[in-house]
Order: C-alpha cells, then sequence, then structure tokens
C-alpha cells in the first residue's frame, strides 16, 4: 500500500497505481489547472509518472509560484523550440537543450545557418505546438532499444552519446510531443499548452558537439520563457 503525505500533514492510502495528477484531481480542479511537476520525498517528477506502488512517501505538487517549477518549463519549452526547428528545415540533427539560469538553449546541426530573420518563423510554428496542447509523455527503453530508436530517428549524435556518454546506463529515458521524440532525462510539464506564449528566441551562436573544437560544429539557438508576459 501505498501512503502518500500532503504538505498540509494530511495522508491519502491507494492499493492501486496513481499519479501525482491523479490526487491534484482529488484535491481539486484549481490545483490540477496550476500543477507544473511534482517532489515526492524532495525529487522531482513528471505529474503524469507512476508514484511508488507502497511504502510512505512525501508527495508536493508544484506551480508556478515555486522556484523549481520554472526550469521544468523552460526545459518543455525548448523541446517545443527543437520540434519547430525540424518542422521548418530538413536534416536536422539534434545535439543538447538544457536550461541556464536565465532560459535555455538548444544545438542543432543544420544544412543552412539560422539568423536573426528565422526568429518570426520559429516562434510562429513554437505558438503552433503550444495552441495543439501535446502531451509529453516519457518512454524508457532497453539501451539497445534505445539506440535502435535513434538511428530510426536519424539522429546520430544521440546513437553516439548512448553508446560512449552513457555507456554505463542500462535503461534510457525519452520525451515524446507528437510527432518529436527525443532522449531526455526530464523533467517536464503536463502539454505544450500549459508552456503560455510568454517565450522569445533571443540570439543564435556557434558551439561544437560536446565542447569540443576537434568535432563537429554547431548552431546554438538561445531563447527564454516565463509562465506569463508580466513575468
Amino acid at each position: 500500500m501505498l501512503k502518500v503525505t500532503l504538505p498540509d500533514a494530511s495522508q491519502r492510502e491507494y492499493t492501486q497505481p496513481v499519479t501525482a495528477s491523479d490526487i491534484a484531481t482529488e484535491i481539486g480542479t484549481g490545483i490540477v489547472t496550476a500543477a507544473v511537476v511534482d517532489k515526492v520525498n524532495g525529487h522531482l517528477i513528471d505529474l503524469v509518472t507512476s508514484l511508488p506502488s507502497e511504502g510512505p512517501i512525501g508527495l508536493r505538487i508544484l506551480t508556478k509560484r515555486d522556484a523549481d517549477a520554472l526550469p521544468v518549463m523552460r526545459h518543455s519549452c525548448a523541446h517545443v523550440m527543437a520540434q519547430a526547428v525540424m518542422r521548418l528545415f530538413d536534416g536536422v540533427q539534434l545535439a543538447f537543450g538544457p536550461t541556464t539560469a536565465t532560459g535555455f538553449y538548444y544545438d542543432f546541426a543544420l544544412n543552412e545557418p539560422l539568423s536573426e530573420d528565422d526568429f518570426g518563423k520559429i516562434e510562429a510554428e513554437m505558438r503552433k505546438i503550444v495552441k495543439e496542447d501535446q502531451p509529453f509523455e516519457r518512454l524508457e527503453l532497453p539501451r539497445e532499444e534505445a539506440i535502435e530508436l535513434c538511428q530510426q530517428l536519424g539522429q546520430e549524435f544521440k546513437v553516439e552519446h548512448i553508446e560512449t556518454g552513457l555507456a554505463d546506463q542500462a535503461q534510457l529515458s525519452f520525451y515524446r510531443q507528437g510527432e518529436f521524440v527525443d532522449l531526455c532525462r526530464g523533467k517536464h510539464i503536463r502539454s505544450t499548452g500549459h508552456i503560455g506564449k510568454a517565450f522569445k528566441l533571443l540570439s543564435v551562436a556557434g558551439a561544437y558537439w560536446k565542447g569540443d573544437a576537434s568535432r563537429q560544429q554547431l548552431q546554438r539557438l538561445y531563447a527564454t520563457a516565463f509562465f506569463d508576459k508580466k513575468e
């Protein structure tokens, strides 16, 4: 049996699989709408990831008022930006797309150079993806299946990273929204629709695969996002 303690010290018990999203629904529609991500015993997990099947846990559902929520939303926005770039340009190879102190970036290998003239159409495509409200789905695969998936997607950087940088990992996680799939540890918000409209592309710069100047040259697209325009 799973015993869940909430921040107000109230407790709930479950004998069936349950997610933080399920518990939020029990609590009320307000928290369902506001929920961004959750913490289990101090560790971030997705709202739609199943909670442990047994034992006592402490659960806190985070909203945009919590400091840990903004980086999660920004990371999801980075995936939306990458999805938009892949819709607009052919032959896109994905590298890494982490958050930063002020926003996020994504590194790409493209057949053509990006410039600030492209920002408007990329942002417009991002707004379409947000409007589509695509759910973020977590996939966990054994490493051989993970390599095969990246090969099928034609993502050579991801294949190399699994074979080298993640050589000790028996299981790999991916996230999917719509047609976009990427190797990723997470965590992510519930869906693209929870990103809103307060995002902006900032600049483009050169980069190298894994920071090694002897490796492939990439294009790094910087951006930022907030929960609303006032922020």
